[in-house]
Order: structure tokens, then sequence, then C-alpha cells
């Protein structure tokens, strides 16, 4: 059943990726990780009560709240905030393989350098796969006159109905922001992964999520709107829009990340983390089909070579 649940896992957070960068085209990357998180804040709390593992949360120490609230801060907050606005940026085919990829690596490294997990020589040739296939993904000739669509805030605080309107960038200058925020991503996951990992204690999965959810919910809305009210306020006045963002949260959000600390629970750490890098193989049909992204050769090898890289580095 964990492998199961690893599968399952790794397939939600494709799916996700998908409607985020749907999403990511019409609103704030701010607003879109503040509901998106709330709604799954919401379903964790009503699971947590209606289990009665509420009550473990007595049981934990200062170190221990801080370590979750902290990482749900830093992962969520910052990490998935930077992530929406790299999918607007670059598209899934490139953030989704990329930040995946040097967030596995960092959070391995890390783990050896800090929680005193072992060294092995998969680390050093997986990493060396991974940097090629990122390579490949990165690495292409991109015309003068390219474009790509990115969220425009000062647009989206105009009155009236009608749902804003994509500004157009230029291709180069916004894939270079794109690879700078994808960097960001994977150090913000990778440390909050680490500080949870090391400082949550021997509370279960339900009660840290439903800590962890909430802290970064919280942040960001509060961030929102003080900062861009505007944008905060207009995904209401699409139902199907808002709706969209929390069936988002609560699947990738609440279902997602429950699965997958499952996973680990009954599968182990390493069997899990190979079975969840076969999100981008899932991520790259989904990108074609449902978002009309244009597939290459390049693309798929380096998608390819990420995942043999992962598989190697976490083995």
């Amino acid at each position: 059943m964990g492998e199961l649940a690893a599968l399952i896992a790794a397939f939600t957070w494709s799916g996700t990726s998908v409607a985020l960068t749907s999403l990511s085209a019409r609103t704030s990357p701010v607003a879109l990780s503040a509901f998106r998180l709330s709604a799954g804040a919401i379903v964790l709390g009503v699971l947590l009560l209606l289990t009665g593992q509420w009550a473990d949360l007595g049981g934990a120490s200062a170190s221990n709240y801080l370590a979750i609230v902290g990482s749900g801060f830093i992962g969520y907050g910052l990490g998935d905030t930077f992530y929406i606005r790299a999918l607007s940026l670059l598209g899934m085919q490139r953030t989704f393989p990329i930040s995946m990829s040097a967030f596995i690596v960092l959070t391995v490294v890390g783990g050896i350098v800090w929680l005193d997990e072992p060294f092995g020589w998969g680390l050093l040739t997986g990493g060396m796969l991974i940097g090629l296939g990122t390579y490949l993904i990165v690495v292409r000739r991109l015309p003068s006159r390219d474009r790509i669509p990115v969220f425009a805030p000062d647009e989206a605080e105009t009155a009236g109905s009608p749902p804003p309107t994509a500004r157009v960038a230029p291709g180069r200058l916004g894939a270079a922001e794109g690879y700078v925020l994808i960097a960001a991503v994977a150090v913000f996951w990778a440390a909050a992964t680490l500080w949870l990992a090391g400082g949550r204690g021997d509370l279960g999965a339900l009660p840290t999520g439903a800590m962890r959810t909430p802290a970064g919910a919280a942040s960001l809305l509060a961030f929102g709107f003080a900062t861009q009210r505007q944008n905060m306020i207009l995904p209401f006045r699409d139902r199907r829009h808002i709706g969209a963002i929390a069936a988002a949260g609560v699947v990738g959000t609440a279902f997602g990340s429950l699965l997958y600390v499952y996973a680990i629970l009954t599968a182990g750490a390493g069997r899990t983390v190979i079975l969840n890098a076969t999100s981008p193989l899932m991520a790259l049909p989904l990108s074609i089909f449902l978002l009309k992204e244009p597939f290459t050769r390049r693309v798929g090898a380096g998608t390819a070579l990420c995942v043999a890289g992962i598989v190697l580095v976490v083995a």
C-alpha cells in the first residue's frame, strides 16, 4: 500500500502542477498560493478534529512547534509562491523537473551534512546525470522575438468585471527570471524539509500538516492583503476560478502531502522518493495534452536523465 500511495502522490503533484500552470496565467502568485494553502488547511483541520489526533499537539515542545511553523512559512509561503511564478514564466516542462531535481539533491546533501545520513557513490553519479538533464532542458535557442506570457498585476487591478489579460514580456528576460526563481525554490523547499525532518519530534503526519499548512497560508494571506489587495479580491469575481484554486489546494496540498508522508512511514523514505521521482514523467503528457506545451526531444531526454539521476541519488 505504501508504494501505491507514493505513486498516487506523484500523480497528484503532477496534476496539481498542470492546474497551477493554467491558473497562474490569470492569478497573482501570492493570491494563488495563499488561497490554495487555505483550502488545504481547512481540510487538514477538519480531519484532525474528526480523527481525534488534535490531542497529540499537546505533547510537542516549543522547538517542535517552531520547526513545523517555520518550515511551513519557508516551504509553502516562499517556495510554493516562487514556484508558481516560475510556472507562469517557463511552463511546466522546464519548471517541474528542474525544481524537483535540484530540491531532492539539495535535500540529500543537506541530510548528509546536518542529519548525518549516509553518503553513497550514487549521489555523485546521480548529480552528474541531473546536471546533464538540466542542461538539456534549460539550454535552448530562443528566437529574438520569442515572448512568454506572464501575469500583469497592474492590469489585474483595473476596474471592471472581465478577467485580466496576460502581459507579454521578452522571452530571454522572462526565462532568466524564471531560472533564478527555480534556484530559490529548490533552496526554500530543501531548507523547509530539513528543518521539519530534524525538528518535528514524534508528531504524526496529520498533526504536522494541520499546523504547517495554516502557517504558510496565514503568512501569505497577511502579505497579500497588505501589499496587493486588488489581486487578492480578483479571484472571487469568478466562482469557477476560485473553486479551481480551492480544488488544487484540497487535492495537492491536503491529500497529496498526506499520501506522501504515509508512503514514507509504510514503504520507507528511499523507496518513496524513488517512486515520487516519476512525477516529471507523469507531468510531461499532462502538459502536452492539457496545456498544449510543445514537446521536444531535448526536453524528453533531459527529463529522463533527471529522473535517472534522482533514482541514483536516493537509492
